[in-house]
């Protein structure tokens, strides 16, 4: 039988998959944590409890000869979510760098069906190839992040979405079909170069033990389940602005949901898990701000003997004006730089650099200050 697989790998392999440490769910989510993951509780335990199951599902077939019909099948998860809440990024973090799992993001608006304008979606095996060092067995025990993922809609989309003209509709329901048997499992046959030619030499890597994990904000989304939940008199507000929404565990329940989306039923059904992910607040958005955003542009004036100071209240009202993008974290540096440019403008420009960068509020406004 098909599930009755056996997997050999030689001791180079063993001694990698030996390395990697079995951090225990609430180890990883510690460390994530540590690493200042800002938010989405609930949606880190879910993904460090799959990261779990992966890397002991690995140990158990590969060390433990276990056959693999006796366990259960390898997990792909599907992380719904409005941009800039940091689905990518947690993936990252924690396959990539945390467990040091070959691991590679794919944006997937740039592949197509094969024979079209795009890359073939069987190269995204290709970049793991890369990201394993060129090392098909410890590939085949990789992470494939599959970024955009809502962008497969093909044109049977109803949801009426800002720049829904840019789905693929050429490609989207190819690539979904080639990414069925990736994602159920299969021994596919992967160019070892990052080409479009057909012909690029081509050896087998088996998907059977790949995790998937999709990541979308699905734009539109909560306006169809909107729409199905309350389909009277729900019409009115159909081209109303949807961007940072959250989504519930019943929003992304029903297949039947996506296959309105674009998507086919059979791919969303290779997902066993979807994991909602919510927008961040003004509380997480300061804490991004501070932490992280603010504290960079700190370390690049401090290297040029600059002091960048920042008020608290011009603090809340750049999280004011990212909560007002609603492109979660992605918006933060938008709006401090906005800030800021007139300040480093004169800043780099002058020969004799001042020691201080202050931005503070005065009558409603943001303004700046070099001493």
């Amino acid at each position: 039988m098909k599930e009755e697989r056996t997997f050999e790998i030689s001791e180079h392999t063993t001694s990698y998959l030996l390395d990697i440490p079995l951090l225990s769910p609430r180890e990883m989510l510690g460390r994530i944590q540590k690493s200042g993951y800002v938010g989405q509780e609930k949606s880190q335990k879910a993904v460090a409890l799959m990261a779990y199951r992966h890397v002991n599902r690995l140990k158990k077939i590969y060390l433990e000869k276990i056959p693999s019909h006796l366990l259960p099948k390898k997990d792909n998860y599907l992380l719904i979510g409005p941009t800039g809440c940091g689905k990518t990024y947690l993936v990252e973090l924690l396959f990539q760098h945390i467990l040091k799992l070959p691991t590679v993001i794919i944006d997937i608006t740039s592949y197509s069906e094969t024979g079209y304008v795009g890359q073939d979606a069987v190269s995204m095996l290709t970049r793991l190839v890369y990201a394993a060092q060129r090392d098909t067995e410890i590939a085949a025990m990789g992470i494939v992040c599959i970024d955009e993922f809502d962008k497969l809609s093909s044109g049977k989309n109803n949801a009426v979405f800002s720049g829904a003209g840019t789905t693929k509709d050429v490609g989207g329901m190819g690539v979904q079909q080639e990414l069925l048997k990736m994602l159920e499992g299969a021994t596919i046959d992967v160019p070892i170069h990052l080409s479009h030619s057909s012909y690029s030499e081509r050896l087998p890597l088996s998907t059977h033990n790949i995790a998937f994990l999709a990541c979308g904000a699905f734009s539109g989304f909560k306006r169809l389940v909107q729409a199905s939940q309350n389909p009277i008199g729900f019409g009115g507000n159909s081209h109303s602005t949807e961007v940072a929404v959250s989504y519930t565990r019943e929003d992304v329940d029903k297949v039947s949901y996506f296959e309105s989306y674009g998507l086919m039923p059979e791919l969303v059904g290779r997902f066993s898990r979807i994991v909602p992910f919510e927008a961040l607040s003004a509380p997480q958005l300061r804490k991004i701000l501070t932490q992280f955003t603010l504290k960079r542009y700190q370390k690049e004036l401090a290297l040029e003997s600059v002091e960048l100071k920042v008020s608290g209240t011009v603090l809340d009202h750049i999280v004011d004006e990212a909560l007002k993008r609603e492109t979660g974290a992605r918006a933060l540096p938008y709006a401090l730089t906005e800030h800021l440019e007139d300040a480093l403008f004169e800043l780099y420009s002058r020969k004799k650099k001042p020691q201080t960068i202050k931005l503070g509020m005065k009558k409603g406004e943001i303004v700046w200050e070099l001493k």
